[in-house]
């Protein structure tokens, strides 16, 4: 037998007490009465000291529960004594975590780090157990625990070698937080799996840059058990920079191409051209000081001149010093208007949607009249038909719009060209009539479920307080979806619908009708100063182009993504119909028949990727992470920042920590499988209980 805390034994000095006060404090032990003491003063009886115990059942009681109470603090343990901590086998287990990202594509870098490692794995003795595993943004085993288990060492060892000599660097982002957590992660898991605990260890292969995402460790608790040691390759020269493209903004006029040139911190160098991948392109010079960039216009080409992709000079590691830039021409989108309001008058409402859309410059849209829109550039069918008051010229083309599934937007400045843009549009189940505002109304109840006003959910943007409406209509008759049995809507149902937005009476403000496959929104006051002040706020220019958005399925997306990340496909209309798409990669090759519900993830170099469905194709540049270009490394401290235990850089005193603190962990898990203190404090519980039966004895309670 053992004791957890020994210490708790002083606590066995107070059964001296119970003894001490059963030995000095002794009170008469009776009274007689005499008749002739009436006449005197009563005095306190007088205490007396006497050696002597005379009730030893009441006093070893007492001492009895003090002494339980000790013996239960300090934890006994029914086992041999423990000395130290269970010896780990002589085996070691060893990652290998090698660093295949971008950065180590610098001269001289690589070929250094094979040369560390190879010339390690030599060396190593032989009851090392390795294991390989490479990293950039994916943590991949190249050679795992898996599979080296049951080959001897050396075999180990020759095969771990010959999978070494295959990597090489990719193009893609650093995640070295994420790696080292795996490979921990990785180790733990085989150490579950012996009978004998071995020594671990991680062998950290990389050039450490600063650019490495290290947030993975962050909320990570490293093993104590569990050293890193690093393994830093070093290029030719310390000097590199890059150039990355800055992202323009189409929708506030900024078409202007620019780009951002970065210097590391160690370069010696500072002087710079860039240029077009192109023998006609003129250069410009870029000076940079290390440790800073500069956001500079590339040159321009001459006319007839094209290229595709920037070219930074003067720079030691060329591996990101090119830049693609995919120009696309903005989307064309045809819009019919149908009504008698001119372009150029300002109590229309014509007026604001033609300078609305002529002023996009992400999405090129033509707005034009029902007789003109087979003269239109943009799509042959229209993505978004507005009606105002209906004619003959359009109710044949409305019709046919809304059978392919389109979208009529119908916004009429009376009761009366609102019901006939209904007819026009096959609804003859709604009534609409002019509302009674007495001074003016304003949304209240809005749906940001909706896809058109998703955007403005966000509570910075969700007040529609501030738009006046003079006048609207009051729409009756709107169906709602068929009750199903469990008493929710058949959203299902044709025939039903919606409500997106109520006037603050309680008035339908904005409605979206379903009929056959087409959708019809209907709102219920116009945007012209007659009506209200929609057209001008600045509510009014998102609503209308997410509204476009929402007839046509087609949504922005952005031209430039960084390498190793998925490719959405061109969205299509809901008017359009694909099964499949097609990639026309970097290198030349097509690869067709790819699904379209996912999305396409093939993008493990730079350059052009060009992607097709039927009756769309896009043109996205991939390039190199901008991250990649830090290639100052991190310091050993900024590591062990993070939690790690850096081989080599351990405390005096931390082995016999580590035997110590495994001690008390053993003692703790064998206490914790015994409870022999909870049998101890009932026991402690059963003899106060006894003392308290005992003291209360006539005979005992004069003591």
């Amino acid at each position: 037998m053992t004791w957890l805390f020994s210490l708790y034994w002083l606590g066995a000095i107070a059964v001296a007490g119970p003894i001490l006060f059963h030995m000095w404090r002794r009170t008469p032990r009776g009274e007689r009465s005499f008749s002739t003491l009436m006449f005197l003063s009563p005095s306190p009886p007088r205490i007396t000291s006497r050696s002597r115990v005379e009730n030893w059942l009441l006093m070893l009681l007492r001492a009895a529960a003090i002494g339980l109470l000790a013996f239960a603090f300090t934890r006994p343990l029914w086992r041999l004594p423990v000395g130290e901590a269970v010896e780990s086998s002589d085996e070691q287990l060893v990652a290998i975590v090698v660093d295949t990202s971008a950065s180590m594509r610098r001269e001289g870098l690589w070929d250094d780090l094979m040369r560390q490692l190879d010339e390690r794995l030599a060396t190593s003795p032989p009851q090392m157990s390795v294991a390989l595993f490479r990293f950039d943004r994916q943590f991949l085993p190249v050679a795992g625990f898996g599979e080296l288990k049951g080959m001897d060492a050396s075999a180990r060892r020759e095969l771990v070698r010959t999978r070494l000599k295959e990597l090489k660097p990719t193009w893609e982002s650093t995640r070295l937080g994420d790696a080292l957590v795996r490979a921990a992660t990785a180790l733990q898991e085989v150490q579950t799996e012996r009978s004998r605990p071995a020594r671990q260890k991680i062998w950290l292969a990389s050039d450490l840059q600063s650019g490495a995402e290290t947030i993975a460790l962050q909320g990570y608790e490293w093993p104590d058990q569990l050293p890193v040691e690093v393994i830093v390759g070093k290029p030719v020269s310390p000097s590199n920079a890059g150039i990355q493209v800055v992202e323009r903004n189409p929708e506030s006029g900024d078409d202007v191409l620019r780009v951002r040139i970065t210097n590391s911190v160690d370069s010696v160098k500072e002087q710079f051209q860039i240029r077009w991948d192109s023998s006609e392109s003129p250069e410009t010079s870029v000076y940079v000081p290390p440790g800073q960039s500069r956001i500079v216009v590339p040159p321009k080409l001459a006319a007839g001149v094209s290229s595709s992709s920037l070219i930074l000079t003067g720079d030691d590691h060329d591996f990101d010093n090119r830049v693609f830039v995919a120009e696309t021409a903005p989307e064309t989108r045809l819009v019919v208007w149908c009504g008698p309001q001119l372009a150029n008058d300002p109590q229309g409402s014509r007026f604001y949607i033609d300078r609305l859309f002529s002023a996009s410059h992400h999405v090129r849209i033509e707005l034009r009249d029902p007789l003109d829109a087979n003269a239109a550039s943009a799509d042959a069918q229209p993505s978004l038909i507005v009606m105002t008051s209906p004619d003959a010229a359009s109710e044949s083309l409305v019709r046919s719009h809304l059978q392919r599934g389109g979208t009529v937007l119908i916004v009429g400045d009376s009761a009366e060209s609102t019901q006939a843009s209904l007819r026009a549009c096959g609804c003859s189940h709604l009534s609409v009539t002019e509302a009674n505002v007495a001074k003016y109304s304003m949304l209240g109840e809005i749906n940001f479920e909706h896809p058109i006003f998703a955007p403005f959910a966000e509570s910075q943007f969700s007040d529609f307080t501030g738009i006046r409406f003079w006048k609207h209509r009051t729409v009756s008759g709107l169906r709602n979806g068929a009750p199903v049995a469990d008493g929710s809507v058949n959203a299902s149902n044709e025939a039903s619908d919606r409500v997106l937005a109520r006037f603050d009476d309680g008035d339908p403000a904005i409605m979206e009708l379903s009929t056959g496959k087409g959708k019809i929104v209907l709102f219920a006051s116009g945007w012209q100063p007659d009506d209200s002040q929609f057209a001008r706020s600045s509510k009014f220019p998102m609503l209308i182009f997410r509204l476009l958005e929402h007839s046509t399925g087609v949504t922005a997306r952005i031209g430039n993504r960084a390498v190793g990340h998925s490719l959405d496909w061109p969205t299509i209309s809901r008017v359009e119909s694909a099964a499949t798409g097609t990639a026309l990669l970097p290198d030349g090759s097509e690869v067709t028949g790819l699904p379209l519900d996912r999305p396409f993830d093939t993008t493990g170099i730079p350059g052009l990727y060009t992607l097709s469905v039927p009756g769309r194709s896009e043109q996205i540049a991939v390039n190199l992470a901008a991250d990649e270009s830090r290639t100052t490394p991190l310091t050993m401290e900024q590591l062990e920042s993070y939690g790690l235990k850096l081989q080599g850089r351990d405390r005096p005193n931390d082995e016999q920590r580590q035997r110590d603190r495994q001690r008390q962990l053993q003692l703790a898990e064998l206490e914790q499988s015994q409870k022999l203190w909870q049998q101890i404090l009932f026991a402690v519980i059963a003899v106060v209980l006894l003392e308290t039966f005992v003291s209360g004895w006539p005979r005992v309670s004069r003591i």
